[in-house]
């Protein structure tokens, strides 16, 4: 054995790395190589990364990244080949016994697999909102579900159908569909919705509409303006689509436009169903129903609402 080492003759197995390359210089250039090229992968894996947490906080939270990537290496200075110059063989090599097999030094470098996501699912994502981290709900500003205390502001115009007619020994009270606007405003807490209210409806006399002891027609109108106790609760349908239900209650002052002038006020009352969906995180449109009582004219309202979270 000693006489092959010397003779520079080695088995496949004890024959050193250098020996496989033509020269010192090859075995440099082709080490920073293969550095360069893990940089370049690690540079993939990172922008993949980064692409996958983006596009897992869109599909999940309805967020988007504004924050800039960066590659964590730089790749302008690219290896180059040193000039080959004369490699002079070192002839003092190690004995066979005091090499060690190149498994086990495989076996040394190795470090232990560690079984971990490159992110936690169930972490609310990067975004913040203040000091309130988004949860999965559609809403992710403060005041949605599970995220504390917000506001809200939410305007309803909406068609009346008027389902009553007043008639007595002085007239003949028929209305035509009307129009109506409300204007809610208050605080969320989870699902829950509490605040004050105020809204406006008009009708105008139907054609039928008669003043009795003339028998001439109604020509005016009735205008009612109502403050109310504004109430709600709204609940997780399926992904943006929410269903919520409201009650208000309070007080109304009526004037109606016929030959006495009539004038009244009272107990109000307003109940409300429907759905919203939300298309971003501040702005949500609804489209539901609510009775509006009153005592002139109580009506079916088909109402559009533009909500708006703060």
């Amino acid at each position: 054995m000693q006489a092959q080492l010397q003779s520079g003759q080695f088995l496949e197995g004890d024959k050193p790395v250098v020996d496989y390359y033509e020269d010192l210089d090859d075995k440099t250039y082709y080490h920073q190589k293969r550095i360069h090229g893990m940089k370049g992968e690690l540079n993939n894996y990172s922008q993949k990364l980064h692409n996958l947490q983006k596009r897992f906080d869109e599909i999940f939270y309805g967020l988007s990244s504004q924050r800039k990537f960066s590659t964590p290496f730089d790749l302008t200075n690219q290896p180059s080949r040193p000039e080959s110059g004369r490699f002079e063989y070192n002839s003092t090599l190690p004995s066979v016994e005091e090499r060690r097999p190149r498994a086990s030094l495989i076996e040394e470098v190795r470090e232990p697999a560690v079984d971990q996501l490159a992110f936690n699912v169930q972490s609310p994502g990067e975004f913040t909102g203040g000091d309130q981290a988004p949860t999965a709900s559609s809403k992710t500003t403060a005041g949605s579900s599970g995220s504390g205390l917000g506001k809200y502001l939410i305007l309803s115009p909406a068609v009346a159908f008027p389902h009553r007619t007043q008639d007595n020994a002085d007239s003949l009270r028929k209305y035509d569909s009307g129009m109506s606007v409300s204007l809610a405003a208050g605080f969320r807490n989870g699902g829950a919705r509490f605040g004050l209210g105020a809204s406006f409806k008009k009708h105008s006399f139907h054609k039928d509409a008669l003043n009795k002891s003339t028998g001439s027609a109604l020509t005016g109108s009735s205008e009612t303006i109502a403050a109310y106790l504004d109430l709600g609760y709204e609940f997780a349908l399926v992904g943006s689509l929410e269903g919520y239900a409201g009650l208000g209650l309070g007080y109304f002052t009526s004037r109606t436009d016929d030959p006495l002038d009539r004038r009244e006020d009272g107990f109000f009352a307003t109940g409300a169903l429907g759905l919203s969906y939300q298309f971003t995180q501040l702005f949500a449109l609804r489209l539901g129903y609510r009775y509006y009582h009153e005592e002139e004219v109580p009506a079916h309202l088909s109402e559009l609402g533009f909500d708006f979270d703060f």
